[in-house]
């Protein structure tokens, strides 16, 4: 073989196989966006969310990662729009595969998406009222 075609193949190996290397697996991407959401960068944390669950709709952290935009558009950007449809997307692509406590949260979210803690009557019975005297 000639030198220029041992140059390419060398190179075009290199270049697959360091692109291989370097690709984010399901959990360092999510690992990425929790560490986004906790620098309160939300909506890179969405995009970061949103790149887990289109290259692993079917993964581990999957349903999690779904969720979690939509509580974030609902709380950190009361963007409630996107937030529902975020929600429904994981009830509906997802609620049959994760525990009862993250369907039963994301219902509850949609029942309530934009309404004041203080417009939830389940809430007001939870929280006694505020009996300090501010004179």
């Amino acid at each position: 073989m000639n030198k220029g075609l041992n140059l390419l193949i060398i190179s075009l190996l290199f270049f697959f196989g360091f692109n291989g290397c370097v690709k984010a697996n399901e959990e360092d991407l999510f690992n990425e966006a929790k560490s986004l959401q906790e620098k309160q960068q939300t909506k890179q944390a969405i995009a970061k969310y949103e790149e887990l669950i289109s290259k692993f709709p079917k993964g581990k952290y999957a349903a999690k990662s779904q969720f979690m935009v939509g509580f974030l558009y609902a709380n950190e950007l009361k963007d409630y729009s996107k937030a529902k449809s975020a929600y429904e997307n994981f009830l509906k692509n997802y609620s049959t595969e994760v525990d009862s406590g993250m369907v039963a949260s994301a219902k509850w979210e949609l029942k309530y998406l934009g309404k004041d803690i203080n417009e939830i009557e389940e809430l007001k019975n939870l929280v006694p009222p505020d009996t300090t005297n501010t004179k």
